[in-house]
């Protein structure tokens, strides 16, 4: 028998038994099984980490508002022993409070006359058109 005889009759059972014996399409069914089956894995591994990292971050948002909430209460602990201090007793001596309150986000303390006290009077313009008065009719 010759080397090309025998391949060619190799061939043909190799084709027989992937083929017409199934043996093939049963191969790709268990590895697409597999394949799925891995990927199943793959994301409940995710799913569980996912979870676990973001309690890992809710946890240290929580820790990060009590260092916050613990460092105010300490400052505000320090400047109300500061201000029973005999030192601080007339540090307001001798000031008058605001006379208009507002934040700085206020539409108040953006305008013209928002630096300005109330109660002046400004400069009196009334005589103005005294001296323009037909000047000033002739710009009408």
């Amino acid at each position: 028998m010759k080397k090309s005889e025998l391949k060619s009759i190799i061939k043909e059972c190799v084709k027989e038994v992937l083929f017409e014996e199934g043996v093939l399409s049963n191969l790709v069914a268990e590895v697409a099984f597999g394949i799925a089956k891995a990927q199943g894995t793959l994301v409940e591994e995710n799913q569980q980490h996912s979870k676990a990292s973001a309690a890992a971050i809710s946890e240290a948002r929580e820790r990060e508002a009590e260092e916050k909430r613990q460092k105010l209460l300490e400052t505000k602990r320090k400047m109300l022993d500061a201000m029973s201090n005999s030192k601080m007793e007339n540090v307001f001596k001798g000031t008058e409070p605001l006379r208009e309150g507002g934040t700085p986000s206020s539409p108040t303390s953006h305008g013209p006359l928002s630096n300005r006290d109330p109660k002046d009077a400004g400069v009196d313009i009334s005589g103005l058109f005294g001296l323009a008065g037909q000047k000033w009719n002739a710009l009408k």
